[in-house]
């Protein structure tokens, strides 16, 4: 008999831990107000919005100077933005929402259609210039 008092006491602290865990689980769960709803929907919509935004076309020409062939930018990649950045800090660049790659300047304008940022690589608008007087290389 002193066997089945021990067992059961074993199964009540048992079931009363699984208990306890069961509400301190439920207790963790975030609960959702009208508000956050609210809130969260119209975040979806701005998503939505920003990603059926039309980026620029790609620019259709540039020169890049000997140089600045090697030259490594930053670009964000978010479905909106459609420039590159010489810093890494500019304050446009620091505003992304999405993911941020470090690749060479050629890549940036040739794969990514990416045009200079007016804020960090204002001198860069030159690359982009069909006007400008440039030297032929020796």
């Amino acid at each position: 008999m002193k066997l089945n008092l021990t067992t059961s006491f074993y199964k009540s602290i048992t079931n009363i831990a699984f208990i306890l865990c069961l509400c301190a689980m439920a207790s963790c769960q975030p609960t959702e107000t009208a508000d956050s709803a609210e809130a969260g929907t119209v975040a979806e919509t701005a998503t939505a919005a920003a990603d059926t935004t039309a980026k620029r076309p790609a620019p259709e020409f540039f020169v890049i100077p000997e140089d600045m062939v090697r030259k490594r930018v930053w670009i964000c990649e978010d479905n909106v933005s459609d420039i590159f950045h010489v810093q890494h800090d500019c304050p446009v660049l620091v505003k992304c929402k999405g993911s941020f790659r470090n690749l060479l300047l050629p890549r940036a304008i040739e794969d990514f259609g990416r045009y200079n940022c007016q804020e960090c690589s204002k001198d860069l608008d030159v690359i982009f210039d069909k006007d400008a007087v440039r030297e032929m290389g020796a």
